[in-house]
Formats: C-alpha cells, structure tokens, sequence
C-alpha cells in the first residue's frame, strides 16, 4: 500500500515540473500522472487484496448527495480565499501560471476531472487505502489518515509559507473526508467519484468564465458559457438518475 502510495504521489510532481509546454504534452503528461494512482492501485488489489471495490450507477438519492457534498465542498474553498484575504496570507500554487494562462487547458482539465482524475485519486485513496486502513483501525480514523495522505500530493504545490501551505491544505483534506464519508456511506466508489469529478470541473469553470470575461470584457460571454455548462449538468444528472 505504501509502494502504491509512493507512485502515484512521484507521478503527480510531473506535470508541475513540465509546466510550460504545449497543450498536448500537458494533457498527456496529466493523465500519465494520474493513470500513476489508478495503476498503482490496481497492481495493490490484484496482489495483496482481498475485498471487492464496489462501483455501481449512484442511485437518486446517492447522487443528490453528490450535489450536496460537492456544494459544501465548495463553500469551504471559498472560504479559504476570504480567509487568505482577511488574514493577509499570501497562498498560490506551483501549477497557478498554467491554470490562469490558458483557458483551454483549464477546459481539458475540467473534463479530465471525470474522466481521469477523479476515477484515479478516489479508486487508490478511497478505494484502497481507506478500506485497507479500515482493517487495523476504526472508520473515522481510517478516514482521517487516507484524508492526511490525500493532501500530500496536493500540497507538494503549494506556495508560501507554513501558514499558507497549512491554509490551502484545508481544502484537500475536508475534501477528502468528506468523499471518505460517502464511500463508508455508500459502499459505492463512484459516489465520491462522481462528486470529486464535479468538484475539480466547478472550480475550473470558475476559473474559464474569470479568463474569458478578461479576454473579451463582455459579460455575455461568460454567461453563456455558464449556462451551457448548467445546461450540461442537469442533463448529465437527469441520465444518471434515470
């Protein structure tokens, strides 16, 4: 479990160490990055594990807690950046240039989120080591310690400070508790996938609509692109539901 851990945590250093390259070199290096966690999980379940990873359709009511784990997800990172702004912690990330720079890229992001990212991170995190950890120790603390090994990776990016690394640590560890408990919940990993995947595409869709009002200084644009993207997920959740 630690083997797997160590992997996929070296892999996701790469695309903060190639950052500035072309758009395509990215969008692979990303998904070889995360494929890491996916990988090293697999390899872990199919030696040393012995219990079944449950992923199954979200049922109606499992998916309107997608909704509303995802929504609180979102206050608490919003709540980080009025409490940076409040307290006058300076936080930024290594990867900050390439999610501002190129809208783009932050689009491809957002639909990797679904499609790669989440699947990955939850399927080692949540799947396999939570569930391993829930053998030697109680589920609240199972969780705890998966949420403390999931905001490694992401604070390896983090800039500034103790006191600003600590601060933008909150988000992926509430993060991760948060998906933990829908998974000891649940029982089904695409729970925590679904709302992790639709987490990471919010936040980036914040940041297209921002590039985009800058680009073009007419609001429309980005209005349009919200409602597109409104209009996308309600679609999205009337299928999955039904």
């Amino acid at each position: 479990m630690i083997s797997a851990f160590a992997i996929g945590t070296v892999l996701s250093i790469v695309p903060i160490l190639v950052g500035g390259t072309s758009l395509a070199v990215l969008t692979v290096v990303f998904v070889l990055s995360e494929a890491g966690y996916a990988i090293a999980g697999w390899v872990y379940v199919h030696r040393w594990f012995t219990e079944k990873i449950s992923i199954e359709i979200p049922t109606p009511q499992q998916f309107g807690w997608v909704v509303v784990s995802t929504l609180v997800m979102l206050g608490i990172a919003s709540g980080i950046g009025v409490l940076s702004t409040r307290t006058g912690i300076q936080i930024g990330r290594a990867d900050q240039e390439l999610l501002t720079g190129d809208p783009t890229m932050v689009l491809v992001l957002a639909v990797l989120s679904f499609v790669v990212i989440a699947p990955a991170e939850e399927y080692l995190f949540r799947g396999v080591i939570q569930r391993r950890l829930t053998r030697s120790m109680r589920t609240p603390a199972a969780v705890g310690v998966a949420a403390l090994l999931f905001v490694i990776p992401h604070a390896i990016g983090y800039l500034g400070g103790i006191q600003a690394i600590v601060l933008l640590s909150i988000a992926p560890f509430s993060l991760a508790v948060i998906l933990g408990a829908l998974y000891e919940k649940y029982d089904n990993l695409s729970v925590p996938i679904l709302a992790h995947g639709l987490y990471n595409a919010t936040l980036f869709l914040t940041t297209i609509l921002g590039a985009l009002y800058e680009k073009y200084d007419n609001l429309s644009v980005p209005i349009l692109a919200h409602g597109l993207y409104n209009a996308t997920l309600f679609l999205t959740t009337y299928v999955t539901a039904f």
